[in-house]
């Protein structure tokens, strides 16, 4: 049935978005950054609408014509979300606009087709910051970030991006364009239909536009990395730095074959025996995160093979720029990898950790 009416849903879609931005999908169209593990769909169409309105007006096409829609944003997900299985894709990539910015009032209002990165720079030069960081930020957009709720290494304390979202523009069948929130600090009266958007990945509606709330950017942060003999000292350190009540902004860890394909590139002396790795950071005023980084060092300290604390620039840019090169480092050295993102309680870490190596 949806090859049959394809050609009328074709053309009807070139109504709506122009001749130029209905196109037989390519390679890019087809997969996410699960294409390394053979993932690749296929699809008709892909369709690029440039306003809400548009969107709204190709829905209503597909929806009536009974075609399945896969709208897309950046691709950068690892869960196949943007992969479609036939019918249309709807790619968002032309709704980049910011159609509000609010430095004095914490907030911007953005469309779904804009980076990551440009909602940082934004928030950057005003002193303030957009928390949620999710990979590949020069890639990755609002929209996509927002369907996935998507994380990054600073939801330990500041959360994920459906905590900073206030409210949301979408479009939901058959084709209705609605708004649920706003730019209020409190928004509590009926159900909280921006929650139930956030996170379902465009099976619900597709977002089309946010308002974000932003906060002032901390005026420094310090990284702490502790190295440890193997998984138990390095989980006990982590046990510690949550009993201590130590307010990290990120709290990661990496394993003795990640510390041996990344070590070429590590910038402090890495011991031989190194058989795991706990990175914090630490983050706030200059004496504050100072203080909780002497703090951080005491309590990692304890059990180390050695703990580095960085505090001069170029050296905390060096610890990072490595931290962000490991995955590359792995894939090199292994000829690919499988990257997965999975939920366990901190008491059942160490099950985890053995489990996995097994």
């Amino acid at each position: 049935m949806i090859r049959r009416q394809l050609p009328d849903v074709a053309h009807r879609l070139r109504e709506i978005v122009g001749d130029r931005h209905v196109a037989v999908p390519g390679a890019a169209d087809l997969t996410d950054e699960t294409e390394t593990r053979g993932l690749r769909g296929s699809a008709d169409l892909v369709v690029r609408p440039a306003t809400a309105e548009e969107v709204a007006a190709v829905v209503a096409t597909c929806y009536s014509a009974g075609v399945a829609i896969v709208p897309r944003g950046g691709g950068t997900g690892f869960a196949g979300g943007a992969v479609p299985l036939g019918g249309v894709v709807l790619s968002l990539e032309r709704l980049n606009r910011v159609r509000s910015f609010d430095p004095l009032l914490w907030r911007i209002n953005v469309e779904a087709g804009v980076r990551t990165s440009e909602v940082r720079r934004l928030a950057r030069e005003s002193g303030l910051t957009f928390p949620p960081d999710p990979g590949a930020a020069e890639s990755s957009q609002i929209g996509g970030n927002i369907a996935t709720n998507a994380g990054g290494p600073h939801a330990f304390k500041y959360g994920v991006t459906g905590d900073w979202v206030l409210g949301l523009e979408a479009v939901v069948a058959p084709g209705e364009l609605i708004a649920v929130g706003g730019p209020f600090r409190k928004d509590v009266a009926g159900y909280d239909l921006k929650r139930l958007l956030v996170g379902s990945e465009g099976t619900l509606g597709i977002v089309t536009a946010a308002w974000l709330r932003l906060m002032p950017a901390p005026e420094a942060a310090l990284p702490v990395i502790g190295l440890y003999r193997d998984a138990e000292a390095g989980v006990a350190a982590i046990e510690a730095v949550l009993g201590n009540g130590l307010a990290v902004a990120t709290l990661e860890y990496l394993d003795g074959r990640v510390m041996r394909a990344s070590a070429a590139t590590f910038p402090c002396t890495l011991p031989e025996e190194t058989g795991f790795a706990v990175l914090a950071e630490v983050d706030g005023s200059p004496s504050e995160a100072a203080g909780l980084a002497a703090d951080l060092v005491s309590v990692l300290d304890d059990g180390a093979l050695a703990v580095h604390a960085p505090s001069q620039p170029s050296e905390i840019a060096s610890l990072w720029r490595w931290r962000e090169s490991i995955s590359h480092a792995v894939t090199s050295q292994r000829g690919g990898k499988v990257s997965e993102d999975i939920v366990v309680p901190v008491d059942r870490l160490r099950e985890a950790l053995a489990r996995t190596a097994e």
